[in-house]
């Protein structure tokens, strides 16, 4: 069985998805498809949303690629693949502040602090920039002067963006007072 032809077959649709996932897990396909992802193929943006779909029911195995995902997460352009990398940071930086036995290098949550912030600070679409901000949040308990800068990002510009900014960011704003 071959990743790439999985991938060229698979569709957008959930249910595709859902099926690419199982195969993914049946066939231990996890590590192909971060290959995939890391070589910049042709594959790399169904790869990517595929692998935002299996992490969802594997997150366990998924979080053993943390350094990897945040190293991608440098090189990507496509807002698809910003929004599906950034939800994973997402989860990543939450593991990271919740969890004691889950530590990454300071170098890879400085890589993701500044990726986050650059995703912030330009014209991304509002779900890549909610899911940063709730990763800078989270990053902020491991980095201190990110808390500072988040919040006065948020009190500078919170009036000025889209509903689903204004919530986030809201909840947000709140818990760094």
């Amino acid at each position: 069985m071959n990743i790439e032809y999985e991938l060229d077959t698979m569709t957008m649709h959930a249910e595709s998805r859902a099926n690419f996932s199982r195969i993914i897990s049946e066939n231990q396909f996890l590590p192909d498809l971060i290959q995939v992802i890391q070589q910049s193929s042709a594959y790399r943006l169904k790869a990517i949303v595929a692998l935002e779909f299996y992490a969802r029911d594997h997150w366990e195995e998924v979080k053993n690629y943390s350094e990897e995902i945040i190293e991608i997460s440098t090189k990507i352009t496509s807002e698809t693949e910003k929004r599906c990398i950034s939800k994973l940071m997402e989860k990543i930086s939450e593991f990271q502040y919740k969890d004691p036995d889950f530590k990454l290098p300071q170098q890879s949550l400085e890589q993701m602090a500044s990726v986050c912030f650059d995703w912030l600070l330009t014209d991304s679409k509002i779900a890549t920039k909610a899911f940063s901000m709730q990763s800078l949040f989270y990053l902020g308990y491991k980095i201190d002067w990110i808390h500072t800068e988040l919040k006065a990002y948020l009190e500078r510009n919170l009036a000025y963006q889209s509903a689903g900014f204004k919530s986030r960011g809201t909840k947000i704003l709140k818990k760094l007072r």
